[in-house]
């Protein structure tokens, strides 16, 4: 004890007299030139940042540095003292403190301009908000650093920022953004050389396959992250990985497996000598002995919630507690296993993990189910399902409203009773439905990259020109997957809502009224989908045939084309690639909008800079054309609007303008106020439109888009878009147009008009 104190006196003083130079070398100097000083200040956060957060008087000294770097003028070392002060507060606990810090250091980064520095303040603060479990501010950060970094090419940066934006979707139990952010993360970290944050997002993609119960895949990504860890002699991560390996192998009813790989975790997770790591490890062995041996397996779940305890380990507690109340509840000793279950939903109230407190809902509903108090049973029951439905638990939800329909049926609440049962097997056909929907996509993914890798070792004489072409069709191929997939399972969706009409109307007499608007929205789903359908049928197949068939006849005859025939043919396939390239992304921005998945960020945004882009990527088209694209748009015009979706809809009228304008015509954009509005117009001397085309220009379902000046061909998604997007920011689009009629020299032209709202703000303009 006396040796422990000494070391303790010694390491204070040794840190006082560290600090005390440093006052004296810094604060004792001449003001010199400025590199000196910055050479000066920069010597003393070196230092700072290489003291340990833990070390008495560590405020103290980054106060110092803040001081210091003031004086000198220094601004990375006051962001950097401010960001460190943050880290600091959250070490100790003081979230909402450190919550104001790190605005702090953004405001300060702000007025810097220093993008390096707040793509890292960015992610700081959301870390303050994932603490203070305000998940949706937290998200929105970090996509704002992700943005940052992005700009700078922080590439670590980024991967951290991608992967802690996936963690918190895991979280809050959205499995598919999670694993997008994830594959993100993974993208950026393979290229570099930390193999330790590589291999923490293959365990993480592991956990959401998991999830989902595709364990041939999880069993995959975990592997690989254990064969990083062990390069990394990474005890903690070894210990994780074997226990999560255990887990699939638990899972899948191979407990001979799962406790060989536990017990090897065992001495990785003790030598960790993490309190998180060695109860996760205790943990699991515990849940799989509850199958074979009580005793063990009470002996690893007591150690397990005493190792969590110590640590204060909220989310470890949760786990440990749900796992001694199901052992307590398949011994039928409901007394403990309702006292587990209890601190298990306090803790996930607490932590606000919608997964957890759906668990411990339905498992305390179990309880009551055996104690006979059906009415405190059937309470518990729904709310697990109310939370499951918010957060897509499909197989919580298939558990609650199972043992909901048992419930009714002995109350004699018949119609309830079916009504839980039909919504207990549509969660089970969901969750059977979404497993084999994934594995085809994911068998499909390999054939194509299989394919892909056979071409390359037979042509390797192919040209870069080519290299493009097979760059161009793969994510090409990929985007039409994963819009059949979109375009699959809303068809699905609209099988599962016919039955469920059907089995109403067999139960349920006198709703007819109701089945009959149902049906008139199941029509409208139809026609739009019918629509989709046929431009993923007729409109996508046809330049993919031009794709395939001119990189055939470049492969076979290109020794016996001229040159001159050789750059015709890339010419077509680079036209044909960039025009399926914007059919597509009409088609995904239109399933985002249409899916609430896309994102609207308004802000005040200089109107014509946005032009000015617009008609710089529009150039080349109006160009091969001869049409002059005229930008009358005023530089101080400004419109409160979300920048991308602003871009989108004017790029899709200047292209549809272009496309009906005849060889030399002229495009004017302008714009002007009316009454508190903003009204944006896109002018063109073309062709002009008819009273009914008119009538239906902007419904995608009626419209069927008209070959333009030269030919060209369209979907009419465009314009429908447009429509969508402008009416999320509460404007209008509208048009105006005169068909012409030579033979009456009646001159043709349209005029597009939609109106933004315009609003004074203190946000950044862009």
């Amino acid at each position: 004890m006396q040796n422990k104190v000494l070391s303790n006196t010694y390491k204070y003083y040794s840190v006082s007299f560290v600090f005390f130079l440093i006052l004296i070398l810094f604060a004792g100097c001449e003001v010199g030139t400025d590199s000196n000083q910055n050479k000066d200040a920069e010597k003393f956060l070196n230092v700072v940042e290489k003291t340990p957060i833990t070390t008495d008087g560590y405020l103290q000294l980054v106060d110092s540095l803040n001081s210091y770097s003031k004086k000198m003028s220094y601004t990375k070392g006051i962001i950097k003292s401010i960001l460190l002060k943050g880290k600091y507060l959250t070490s100790i606990k003081e979230e909402e403190q450190a919550l104001e810090i790190c605005k702090e250091a953004v405001k300060f980064c702000e007025q810097a301009n220093d993008l390096y520095e707040l793509g890292n303040a960015y992610y700081d603060l959301g870390g303050a908000y994932f603490d203070l479990k305000k998940r949706d501010e937290a998200i929105a950060a970090i996509k704002k650093s992700a943005v940052y970094r992005s700009e700078v090419k922080d590439s670590s940066g980024l991967g951290y920022s991608f992967n802690f934006t996936g963690y918190i979707y895991w979280i809050i139990s959205d499995y598919d953004s999670a694993v997008f952010y994830f594959e993100k993360a993974l993208e950026i970290r393979n290229k570099l050389p930390n193999k330790i944050n590589r291999a923490t997002t293959y365990n993480n993609l592991g956990t959401i396959f998991y999830n989902w119960s595709l364990h041939d895949k999880a069993l995959d990504y975990y592997l690989r992250s254990l064969e990083l860890q062990k390069e990394q002699h990474n005890n903690s991560g070894i210990a994780k990985c074997l226990c999560n390996i255990g887990l699939v192998y638990q899972e899948t009813a191979q407990d001979d497996k799962a406790i060989e790989y536990y017990r090897e975790s065992l001495p990785y997770a003790l030598a960790s000598k993490l309190p998180q790591t060695i109860g996760y490890a205790y943990n699991c062995l515990g849940s799989v002995y509850s199958r074979r041996n009580n005793d063990s397996s009470l002996f690893y779940l007591k150690k397990s919630l005493e190792t969590y305890q110590a640590a204060n380990d909220t989310v470890g507690l949760i786990l440990a507690l749900q796992e001694l109340g199901s052992y307590y509840l398949d011994l039928k000793d409901l007394s403990p296993a309702k006292d587990y279950f209890k601190q298990m939903l306090d803790f996930a109230q607490q932590e606000n993990i919608p997964m957890r407190i759906a668990r411990a809902y339905k498992s305390l509903g179990e309880v009551y189910l055996l104690e006979n108090n059906f009415l405190t049973a059937q309470k518990y029951f729904e709310a697990s399902v109310e939370i499951g439905k918010k957060s897509a638990l499909n197989f919580i939800l298939q558990d609650a409203l199972g043992y909901l329909s048992q419930i009714y049926e002995r109350e004699g609440k018949i119609v309830k009773a079916l009504e839980a049962l039909r919504q207990r097997n549509y969660y089970k056909d969901l969750i059977e439905n979404e497993g084999t929907q994934k594995r085809l996509i994911d068998l499909k993914n390999k054939a194509e990259y299989e394919k892909y890798r056979r071409s390359l070792d037979r042509q390797m004489y192919e040209n870069y020109k080519q290299k493009i072409y097979m760059v161009v069709m793969l994510p090409a191929i990929l985007v039409l997957l994963i819009a059949a997939a979109i375009l699959f399972r809303t068809n699905n969706k609209k099988g599962k809502l016919n039955l469920l009409l059907k089995e109403k109307n067999s139960l349920i007499e006198g709703q007819s009224r109701e089945i009959q608007l149902k049906n008139v929205e199941l029509l409208e789903l139809n026609e739009a989908k019918e629509k989709l359908f046929s431009i993923i049928a007729h409109d996508l197949r046809s330049p993919f045939n031009v794709l395939i068939n001119f990189g055939t006849l470049l492969k076979e005859e290109y020794y016996n084309l001229s040159d001159e025939e050789r750059v015709e043919y890339i010419s077509n396939l680079e036209e044909t690639a960039i025009k399926t390239f914007e059919l597509v992304e009409n088609l995904l921005n239109l399933s985002a909008s249409r899916s609430g998945r896309i994102s609207y960020d308004p802000a005040e945004v200089y109107l014509s800079k946005t032009v000015e882009k617009v008609i710089n990527l529009s150039s080349q088209q109006a160009n091969k054309k001869n049409i002059k694209l005229v930008n009358l748009v005023s530089a101080e015009t400004k419109a409160f609007a979300d920048k991308s979706m602003l871009e989108i809809v004017i790029r899709n009228l200047v292209n549809n303008a272009i496309k009906y304008s005849a060889s030399g015509g002229e495009i004017k954009l302008s714009a002007e106020d009316e009454k508190g509005k903003l009204l944006i117009m896109v002018e063109d001397n073309g062709i002009g439109m008819d009273d009914a085309t008119i009538s239906n220009i902007f419904n995608i379902n009626v419209v069927r888009s008209k070959n333009g000046s030269n030919g060209e061909k369209g979907t009419g998604l465009g314009l429908g878009l447009c429509k969508e997007f402008v009416e999320k920011h509460g404007g209008e689009i509208w048009a105006e147009s005169q068909l012409e009629i030579p033979e009456e020299g009646k001159k043709g032209g349209s005029k597009f008009i939609f109106s933004l709202p315009v609003k004074k703000t203190n946000e950044k303009i862009e």
